[in-house]
């Protein structure tokens, strides 16, 4: 199963080469380094702004829960994109989560 930083480095080339310029806070040793708890990667690209959770497929339906839940406590309205490493496929699947989604 690849690392969280080599999933982080394909989902940064994808972006950078569609023209997002990306950002993700630095690593910090024994420390939860997502943004929220919920969030791996920010990219904007002119008025556009993604929030992007990386993980790999497996563990899809537990970040999606922890999103939700995140969400529903808060009370913040947005948009987080799920970004599921696919090992065998060798790519991405993506998927939006957000306080209204079933």
């Amino acid at each position: 199963m690849p690392s969280e930083s080599v999933i982080r480095k394909k989902a940064v080339q994808i972006l950078n080469k569609g023209g997002w310029a990306t950002w993700y806070p630095s690593r910090a040793r024994f420390k939860q380094n997502d943004i929220f708890g919920i969030i791996d990667l920010l990219a904007a690209k002119k008025k556009k702004m993604k929030k992007i959770q990386l993980t790999t497929l497996p563990n899809a339906s537990v970040k999606r829960k922890k999103i939700k839940s995140f969400l529903k406590k808060s009370g913040v309205e947005m948009t987080i994109e799920i970004w599921c490493w696919d090992k065998k496929r060798r790519r991405f699947r993506k998927e939006k989560v957000s306080a209204n989604t079933a």
